[in-house]
């Protein structure tokens, strides 16, 4: 088998592992060594700085006080970042109970309400995980309006606040951080 061709498995093409050049020269070289970069930080992540660690704490802040409230583990927050966004972003890790991580990140460029509202997304990726491994419905937080017709609450910003609004009739239910649970039906009461 030639090395620089491409192997084709299920439909999908890919490039052999031992053969970089054939995959720079499909994907370019900045996308390259941009790919080798993130590799890299993979294996050996980079400390965050004081600045950005502060950042992550603070944007983190009210949605480990939503998950307390609603009876899920809080993630471990690593002080490291696992993948680089320039200057575009600031990334960190989070780890679950008997998981791997996953990276998150915060804008740079969007106001603190802007920075929790996204963070809020992928803690509810995070935490639909965690409740799919513990054999429990997916969706956190739960919104408390609906609990015949149980759906996950949405992260906005509003008048400049991030808050949760229900999906179903649009109202907010309360602030990001101020969630009071249960909200998630497979917690005890």
């Amino acid at each position: 088998m030639d090395p620089g061709r491409p192997v084709g498995h299920d439909g999908i093409w890919s490039f052999r592992r031992d053969d970089p050049a054939a995959l720079r020269a499909m994907v370019g070289t900045e996308a390259f060594e941009r790919m080798q970069h993130s590799r890299e930080l993979h294996r050996h992540p980079r400390p965050l700085t004081d600045q950005e660690r502060e950042m992550v704490r603070q944007a983190a802040a009210p949605l480990l006080r939503d998950l307390a409230a609603s009876g899920l583990p809080r993630p471990d927050i690593r002080d490291e970042a696992h993948e680089d966004r320039g200057d575009q972003a600031v990334c960190a890790w989070i780890q679950g109970p008997g998981r791997t991580g996953e990276g998150i990140w915060i804008l740079l460029g969007g106001s603190p309400a802007d920075q929790v509202t996204d963070l809020a997304e992928q803690f509810q990726n995070w935490a639909a995980d965690q409740l799919y491994d513990a054999g429990r419905p997916p969706e956190w937080p739960l919104c408390p309006a609906h609990p015949a017709g149980p759906h996950r609450l949405s992260p906005e910003v509003r008048d400049g606040t991030a808050v949760w609004v229900c999906a179903g009739n649009n109202q907010v239910i309360c602030e990001i951080g101020a969630f009071a649970g249960p909200g998630d039906r497979g917690a005890p009461a």
